[in-house]
């Protein structure tokens, strides 16, 4: 690569070397290759999400189909991370059980394995 210019030579049938394709790449001031698309998109810029704690809460979570025990892992104001013995689906609707609290009321967003994750149907208080 040279002045910032890669380009791919073959060799023609007279033996003479020829330009096959040029692509300009940008050069950062470390030397290293630049992302083509550095920067900010305009008028979508993402809102950063609150602070998740990190907990561990024995709870119990109930569907439709029943119920099983679940480890609150962390909780924000809006959602919540669980470990469960079994697989939840996402876009089940649950109710969280802890101990002296009202349960309340959520939904599965995401599921892989044994941990998911869920938002509150109403947000709650820290």
């Amino acid at each position: 690569m040279l002045g910032g210019v890669d380009a791919a030579l073959i060799i023609n049938r007279d033996g003479r070397r020829a330009l096959l394709a040029q692509r300009r790449v940008a050069v950062r001031a470390g030397g290293g290759p630049a992302m083509k698309f550095e920067g900010k998109f305009e008028g979508r810029e993402l809102t950063p999400r609150e602070a998740r704690i990190d907990v561990k809460y024995d709870a119990r979570v109930r569907a439709d189909w029943g119920a099983v025990d679940a480890m609150i892992l962390n909780v924000s104001s809006k959602g919540f991370r669980l470990h469960t013995a079994e697989e939840l689906e996402a876009g089940m609707e649950v109710m969280l059980e802890v101990d002296r609290l009202e349960p309340v009321r959520g939904l599965i967003r995401w599921a892989c394995g044994d941990e998911s994750g869920g938002v509150f149907m109403e947000a709650i208080a820290l």
